[in-house]
């Protein structure tokens, strides 16, 4: 395993103690500098301690704090007097300017931090001048009304902020009429307000949205946006003219951020504003991309473990997309990504490419702040569930089932959504990997796989929605688990869920249901039609039996004996709805019609998988719905699109359902001495290949050596014992073969009988014999066989019968009446044919023989018998 003795993050790492706060404070991670000038913000913002200890120092940052103390410091042709900040969304803008102002607020403590000791080091500098002045101008915070300060002084324009904040009482009456009377001094007043106060930094944050409240408040003719923006074009002159002195200016990015009444009045303020900073500013971008991690890491956890715990980790994951290296992108294998990997530790590079790439253009998502108020509540989740697939922490650990994480996840997407994470991420998909079971649901792949669909959905238009099959792998996928398996999942999903959609090969999910919901109206109404179920199932069972060959095949007849009784293999494919499958098949072993079957043995019977058959019913169900819409009005109505993905749909359903059958019907049954036995098919590799019933049964019987086109004339002297019991009609041979279990299942019962007799005949095994010709070591013809009198018989001499016995001495005696004397008369005819003595003795009571004594007498006298009368 890839995973063998590598640790998760919950092992290894250790976040801060705020990211286990119960419901976790947004504000923790939202800086506001008008509220750190207050010291009313965290801690984590106020003291410059701690806020240095976890601030990561970007290369952009350290460039960019050199470049202010340089020019505060006085260094000639150093640093630069007007910076503009921008970055997209929560790029790190206001942290950045919250360092710059404990830098002029707190320099001794400031100075002692790691990072700047190195800044002071490249400037030949032991210590941050002590008497730099700061003033903080955050648009958000201050009020486009009067304010009345402590000591009296009423405050109502951002020149007069800034008067005051650098001079106290005494600044602010260089500007007093022009801040009472709301127009914009000139740049030589604004240069001799400033040039007695150096070194001095002016931080602008949120200055847009100053712009945006200072609309309202009309001033003469003009208004006091007009009045500022002439006022900030005047200040940048000034400050480039005041050695000492640094002027920052937060901007976004683009106008998507500026919270105008519309989108036209909100392009227009924004780009007013960077024309008038643009003869004089440096753009700066406080955050890279790949910065962000060391910002991540810093921010949130405490330590991230040992180099040799991140590097196990990660060479895991190398060695995991170099096995399945087919299925992720080719530059997961560089040096460089590998690097991007140890840098992103514990979290995945995906995960953070989402965030920024994906959700940082969004209006509603700021990139560092939305990515560490997200990531601290996926962070509670997984260190509190002690997840076993944190390796690294990944898309997929955005867990959509905590109400904080998916209100985040929320803010980017309509209100709407939410039902739809609740019915297909949460409900649907779950079921779907369930029901797949097994690692699907140990992994949790159905719920990850649609959650990942469902992040990658977030767009702005700048980028294609949806992600590719890759890019779910990649978000979703660690170590040990096969890749191929979410093409499987990803397969269910899109027949399930209602509003995931795929087009161009990306996933998605939208606001408006997808053909699934249309598709299983149609298939509720065919779930309760049995009987069309059950015809097209008997249909579709008929299509992959494969007609021809060896077998007549006959598909689920209700009832046993319905099963014909043929002299030739037969096929029974029984019915998923037979409950007790032995009985049925005993039963149909036994009786043809009302009689006795007289083929047992060319039956073969092949049984349904039972735990395949929901799944099978569940395609089945989807594709008989697909052609009814295809058939529907409603289909015509479809966008080309939709009706491609329908047609497409219903060539995968049939190909899935033919496949499914043809793996559900895998077991095969033979008659034997006692019932029917199964045929195991598991121990015959070429089984798998059939395309038909008929090819996997006959695949699964010869590969056991049952079904046989040939038998030897030697097996048939064996088995029919001639010389010993005698003559065998050659009808019989081929009723005992096709009848008695047991005995191989012949092809063809009469060929290959009759090609055994011949064989036999010719080699003198057996001879042959009809009531005038008798075959032995000879060629026998075939119209010879085919007579009813044809028996086999031995060709061994009948042995010699028994010698007579001796003769003996015999009396025979006849008693009979005169009138009875024919068969004297004839046996005296059969007398004729031996030697011997013959007594004729005759009985008369009566008298009567004395009337014809002298012709006795004589006649018996005349022939030399001897005549005695009494």
């Amino acid at each position: 395993m890839a995973t063998k003795g590598t640790k998760r993050v919950w092992e290894v790492c250790e976040p801060h103690p705020d990211v286990f706060a119960r419901d976790p404070d947004p504000s923790v991670f939202a800086i506001s500098l008008h509220h750190v000038e207050q010291g009313v913000a965290d801690k984590d913002y106020t003291d410059p301690e701690t806020f240095f200890q976890k601030t990561f120092m970007t290369k952009s940052l350290e460039r960019l704090l050199e470049g202010v103390l340089a020019r505060l410091a006085g260094a000639e042709g150093r640093g630069t007097p007007i910076l503009r900040l921008e970055t997209p969304f929560g790029g790190g803008k206001t942290h950045t300017m919250t360092a710059l102002f404990h830098l002029a607020r707190h320099p001794e403590v400031v100075q002692e931090q790691e990072a700047v000791r190195r800044i002071l080091t490249t400037l030949n500098r032991q210590f941050i001048p002590s008497d730099i002045r700061v003033a903080v101008l955050d648009g958000r915070g201050l009020d486009v009304g009067e304010r009345r300060t402590e000591d009296g002084v009423v405050i109502r324009t951002l020149w007069g902020e800034l008067a005051y904040r650098l001079g106290g009482k005494d600044g602010y009456e260089l500007l007093k009429d022009a801040d009472k009377d709301r127009q914009a001094p000139g740049s030589d007043r604004l240069t001799k307000l400033l040039q007695p106060y150096q070194p001095f930094v002016i931080l602008v944050d949120e200055f847009l949205e100053y712009l945006i409240k200072a609309r309202a408040v009309k001033v003469g003719e003009s208004s006091l946006m007009e009045q500022t923006c002439t006022f900030l074009g005047a200040l940048t002159a000034s400050v480039s003219a005041c050695p000492k002195t640094v002027l920052v200016v937060a901007l976004p990015a683009s106008s998507l951020e500026v919270s105008a009444e519309d989108s036209e009045t909100a392009e227009l303020l924004f780009q007013r504003t960077r024309k008038l900073l643009g003869r004089w500013e440096l753009v700066e971008t406080p955050v890279t991309q790949d910065e962000v991690f060391g910002v991540l890491r810093r921010r949130l956890f405490h330590h991230t473990g040992t180099e040799r715990e991140r590097k196990k980790t990660v060479e895991a994951f190398q060695e995991y997309y170099a096995q399945y290296s087919r299925f992720f992108p080719e530059r997961f294998l560089s040096p460089e990504y590998r690097q991007r990997m140890l840098d992103a530790y514990p979290f995945h590079p995906a995960l953070i490419d989402l965030m920024y790439e994906r959700w940082g253009p969004h209006p509603q998502f700021q990139r560092t702040r939305g990515a560490l108020r997200l990531l601290a509540l996926v962070l509670r989740r997984v260190w509190n569930q002690r997840l076993a697939s944190a390796f690294l922490i990944q898309p997929h650990h955005i867990d959509l089932s905590d109400r904080h994480i998916r209100g985040e996840v929320l803010r980017l997407l309509d209100s709407g959504f939410d039902a739809i994470i609740a019915g297909d991420v949460l409900q649907k998909a779950d079921e779907i990997e369930r029901g797949l079971g097994g690692d699907y649901a140990r992994e949790r792949l159905g719920k990850g796989a649609a959650s990942c669909a469902f992040y990658y959905s977030v767009t702005t238009g700048t980028r294609e929605i949806g992600a590719t099959e890759e890019e779910i792998r990649t978000a979703l996928l660690r170590p040990d688990i096969n890749p191929a398996m979410v093409s499987e999942v990803l397969g269910r999903l899109r027949d399930g869920l209602w509003y995931l959609r795929y087009r161009d090969h990306r996933y998605y999910f939208t606001a408006r249901p997808n053909l699934n919901k249309l598709i299983l109206d149609y298939e509720q109404e065919i779930a309760h039609d049995s009987e069309r179920l059950a015809n097209e199932f008997n249909q579709r069972l008929e299509e992959i039996s494969g007609k021809g060959g060896t077998f007549q095949i006959i598909i689920a007849r209700s009832e046993p004996s319905d099963v014909p009784d043929r002299e030739r293999p037969t096929l029974v494919v029984l019915s998923p709805e037979v409950k007790d499958e032995q009985e049925w098949m005993n039963k149909a072993v036994q009786y043809a019609g009302e009689s006795i079957r007289r083929n047992k043995n060319m039956l073969v019977f092949l049984a349904p998988r039972k735990e395949h058959m929901p799944e099978v019913q569940s395609i089945l169900k989807r594709w008989l719905a697909i052609q009814t819409l295809m058939k529907s009005s409603s289909f015509q109505e479809l966008e080309t699109d939709d009706k491609d993905q329908v047609r497409g749909q219903e060539r995968d359903k049939e190909k899935q359902l033919k496949t499914l059958l043809l793996k559900t019907y895998s077991l095969l049954y033979r008659p034997s001495g006692e019932g029917v036995q199964e045929v195991p098919a598991q121990s015959v590799p070429e089984a798998i290949k059939a395309k038909s019933l008929t090819e996997f049964a006959d695949a699964v019987l010869r590969g056991h050596g049952i079904l046989i086109d040939k038998i030897a004339p030697e097996f048939l002297k064996e088995i029919l014992k001639i010389d010993k019991c005698g003559p065998v009609g050659v009808r019989q041979v081929t009723e005992l073969l096709t009848d008695v279990p047991g005995y191989p299942l012949l092809a063809d019962p009469p060929e290959a009988v009759r090609q055994a007799i011949q064989e036999g005949v010719q080699k003198s095994l057996f001879a042959l014999e009809t009531d005038d010709n008798f075959y032995s070591h000879q060629t026998v013809p075939t119209s010879e066989l085919q007579r009813p009198d044809a028996k086999i018989v031995s060709t061994t001499a009948p042995p010699p019968p028994p010698p007579p016995p001796p003769p003996q001495a015999l009396t025979l005696r006849v008693r009979t009446d005169t009138q009875m004397l024919y068969p004297i008369l004839r046996g005296a005819q059969q007398l004729l044919k031996v030697t011997a003595q013959v007594l004729l003795e005759v009985s008369d009571e009566t008298g009567e023989l004395g009337k014809i004594r002298d012709e006795l007498d004589k006649l018996f006298k005349d022939y030399g018998c001897t005549v005695e009368w009494q």
